[in-house]
């Protein structure tokens, strides 16, 4: 019986540390998240809202906190959703490449040439 209790404590707390750990990398990745945005908006991404039911699929189908190429009526465009999903950043290849030597600047610690 001592055991069980003792292997059930263990679990309890490696139960606890994976959760601690989770939520610590969500309040991480919601502060990068913040941080690209700011980025996009600083190298000229403009927001859009996703107004129509094809755009809102097409926004739920990219991948959260990264920049994703899209073409658009021939058009290459990068779109970065938002965490809600209901607005998007949208920018094109000068935008992006800003965008890119903004983060390379802030990894390297370096100040940001725009």
């Amino acid at each position: 019986m001592k055991k069980l209790l003792t292997l059930t404590g263990i679990a309890g707390i490696g139960t606890m540390l994976v959760l601690m750990s989770a939520s610590e990398a969500t309040a991480a990745s919601g502060s990068e998240i913040s941080r690209k945005e700011a980025l996009l908006t600083q190298s000229g991404f403009k927001v859009v809202t996703a107004t129509t039911s094809k755009q809102k699929e097409a926004v739920n189908g990219l991948a959260q906190g990264r920049c994703s190429a899209v073409m658009a009526n021939g058009k290459l465009f990068y779109v970065f959703p938002t965490a809600t999903k209901d607005k998007f950043y949208v920018g094109k290849q000068a935008q992006f490449d800003k965008y890119k030597k903004a983060i390379a600047a802030q990894q390297t610690g370096q100040p940001k040439k725009m």
